[in-house]
C-alpha cells in the first residue's frame, strides 16, 4: 500500500478516537449536568420544607386550604433547581449560552402544522401509556407516584396550577432541548435527539411517564433540530402540559360532570391525531427531505458510526450515575399489590 494510504488511515483512525473521546467527555458532563438538576429540585424542596417546618408553619404546605402557596413553591424550584446547574455547567464546559441554543425565530406557516404533528404524537403517546399503566396491576405492580390533580377551585389556585403546569415545561426545556441536545448537536443531531430522549425520559423516574416523555423527547427535538431553534418544542410542550392541567381542572374543580370530560378528552384526542396527520402529509409535501435526519454537521461527517456515538454517549460516568439514580428512584415508586 502506499505510503500516503497508510498516513491516510491513521489521520482517519486518530480522528475517529478523537471524536469518540470527546463525545464521551461531553456526554459526560451532560449526565452530572442532569443529575445535578433532579438533585437541586429534590434538595430544594426538602429544604424549603423544613424551613417551615423550623417555624411551626408546615400546615401552609400540607393543607390545601394554602394550597397557593406550594405553587408558587413548585414554580421558584422549577426554575432554580435548572439555572443554577445549567449556570455551572456553561462555565466549565468553557461554552456560550448562544452557541448551544437557538431560539431562531419559526415562521407562523410552519409552526402550525408542527403543533398539529407535535400535539397529534403526544396524544398517541398519552392513550399508548395510559393503556400500559392502567394494566399494570396484571403484573402485581401498582405506580405509587402521585397525578396531577389542583388545591381548589378558586380562579387564582387554577391559574397558578396552570403555572405550575407550564413554568416547569419551560425550565425541561431549557434544560434538555437547550443545554443536552444543544450540546449534542456537534457530534450529529441523531446522536442529539436519541440522547436528549433518553435523559429527558430517565428524568420524569416514573414507569408511567418515561415512554411518554421518551417519545416526547423525540418529537420535541426532532422539530427543533430541523428547524434549528428551540422555540417548536416549547410550544408543544406548553400546548401539551395546558391540554393534561385543563383536563384535571374540568373534573377536579366539578366544572363539568366526569362523563363530559371524557368526551371532550376524547374529541380532543382525535381532533389532535386527524389534525397531525394532516400536518405530517403538508410537511411531507412541502419538503421531502423534513422527515429525514442528516448527522453532517457544517459540511463534516463524522468519523463514527451511529453505534459508536450511542456507546460514547451512554458508557461515561456522568450518564452512568444519573441513569443509575433515575432507575433507583423509578424502582421505588413502585409498589407491589397486596393481594391479600
Amino acid at each position: 500500500m502506499p505510503f500516503y494510504g497508510n498516513n491516510l488511515n491513521y489521520n482517519r483512525n486518530f480522528k475517529k478516537e478523537f471524536q469518540y473521546d470527546n463525545l464521551k467527555q461531553r456526554s459526560s458532563g451532560l449526565g452530572f449536568f442532569v443529575f445535578a438538576y433532579s438533585l437541586t429540585m429534590t434538595v430544594s424542596a426538602m429544604i424549603v420544607v423544613e424551613v417551615f417546618k423550623a417555624f411551626g408553619s408546615a400546615k401552609y404546605i400540607y393543607s390545601d386550604n394554602y394550597s397557593i402557596l406550594t405553587y408558587f413553591m413548585d414554580i421558584f424550584i422549577s426554575v432554580f433547581a435548572v439555572v443554577v446547574p445549567a449556570f455551572f455547567y456553561i462555565k466549565l464546559s468553557r461554552n456560550s449560552l448562544n452557541d448551544i441554543i437557538s431560539t431562531k425565530y419559526v415562521k407562523q406557516k410552519s409552526m402550525i402544522p408542527i403543533l398539529f404533528l407535535g400535539m397529534g404524537g403526544a396524544m398517541i403517546a398519552n392513550v399508548a401509556t395510559s393503556v400500559i399503566a392502567d394494566n399494570f396491576s396484571l403484573f402485581g405492580i401498582e405506580n405509587t407516584s402521585s397525578g396531577l390533580t389542583i388545591g381548589d377551585s378558586s380562579v387564582l389556585s387554577i391559574v397558578l396550577n396552570i403555572s405550575t403546569a407550564i413554568v416547569p415545561a419551560f425550565a425541561e426545556e431549557f434544560a434538555f432541548r437547550g443545554i443536552v441536545m444543544g450540546s449534542l448537536r456537534k457530534f450529529g443531531d441523531t446522536t442529539a435527539v436519541i440522547g436528549s430522549a433518553i435523559l429527558f425520559g430517565a428524568m420524569h423516574q416514573n414507569i408511567s411517564q418515561i415512554p411518554f416523555a421518551f417519545i416526547l423527547g423525540l418529537i420535541f427535538a426532532y422539530v427543533d433540530c430541523k428547524f434549528n431553534s428551540i422555540l417548536p418544542s416549547i410550544a408543544i410542550h406548553f400546548l401539551n402540559n395546558l391540554y393534561a392541567v385543563s383536563m384535571s381542572i374540568l373534573r377536579d374543580a366539578n366544572i363539568v360532570s366526569d362523563y363530559a370530560a371524557t368526551i371532550i378528552s376524547y374529541s380532543l384526542i382525535i381532533f389532535f391525531c386527524i389534525a397531525g396527520f394532516v400536518s405530517y402529509i403538508v410537511l411531507a409535501k412541502n419538503d421531502k427531505n423534513f422527515f429525514k435526519m442528516f448527522d453532517k454537521k457544517d459540511g463534516i461527517v463524522s468519523e463514527l458510526s451511529l453505534k459508536e456515538k450511542m456507546t460514547a454517549f451512554l458508557v461515561n460516568p456522568g450518564i452512568i450515575l444519573s441513569l443509575v439514580l433515575f432507575l433507583i428512584t423509578t424502582i421505588t415508586n413502585l409498589g407491589l399489590i397486596n393481594n391479600g
